[in-house]
């Protein structure tokens, strides 16, 4: 079975459909090392969901469910998902988290316009990584409909909630604020276990990084907004 080597865990997989395959690809590894994780879904497990989700191909529900799984296992990894638009600017990593449709992605978009050396991490689904005592966000190659990643880490400067908003503003908010932000925008888990382990990989990222909340009019204005102080 292909092994691919995402957010720095070897991961066991072997897709059928194109959409996976093509975006795994940069992630595909000769390592000789044995896997952290292996998922697999069969075609009969996909027709079987399919069932439930009869809007979607098979295509997309593998895509979909195989990112699922991947998210699951990684939380026993030092990693969690967190839904967001990674943007990334001097070596440093600011991620954008908000609902879908509130324009994270239009925002971070801007951001390229403004700085000619930024570059979009992952567009929808980075994970972020606790590793030698450093946050790191990292692309995978579940990326939400625009299937922008790229495969690297980037210690993570910050993380910023936005909202829609006529004037711009930003703020630092409070830990159990931050718990609360981070708890809406990642994987839901239904065990205990799983539960427990976001819970403390929650805490860590709170722990070792500044997070934000940002009213925000999705204009070039906003750009210097949020780097101006998320970069301090």
């Amino acid at each position: 079975m292909p092994k691919y080597n995402i957010a720095g865990v070897i991961v066991e997989m072997n897709p059928m459909f194109n959409r996976t395959i093509s975006q795994a690809k940069p992630y595909l590894t000769t390592s000789s090392n044995n896997p952290d994780i292996s998922i697999e879904l069969s075609l009969e497990k996909l027709e079987e969901i399919k069932k439930r989700y009869s809007h979607l191909s098979i295509e997309e529900i593998e895509y979909i469910f195989l990112g699922q799984l991947f998210y699951r296992h990684i939380l026993k990894h030092n990693g969690i998902l967190l839904h967001s638009s990674c943007v990334v600017k001097d070596n440093q990593a600011y991620l954008f988290s908000a609902p879908s449709g509130t324009g994270k992605s239009t925002h971070t978009s801007l951001w390229l316009e403004e700085f000619k050396d930024a570059y979009i991490l992952n567009d929808d689904k980075p994970a972020i990584i606790y590793k030698d005592n450093t946050l790191y966000a990292a692309g995978t190659p579940f990326s939400g409909k625009h299937d922008i990643s790229r495969n690297i880490l980037i210690p993570i400067k910050g993380i910023c909630f936005i909202e829609r908003s006529t004037n711009n503003w930003i703020k630092q908010i409070s830990s159990k604020q931050s718990i609360f932000e981070i708890l809406n925008q990642t994987e839901r888990v239904p065990y205990e276990e799983d539960m427990n382990l976001i819970l403390e990989h929650i805490s860590n990222i709170v722990k070792n990084t500044n997070i934000y909340k940002m009213g925000c009019n999705i204009s070039k204005e906003a750009v210097y907004t949020s780097y101006n102080e998320m970069s301090k």
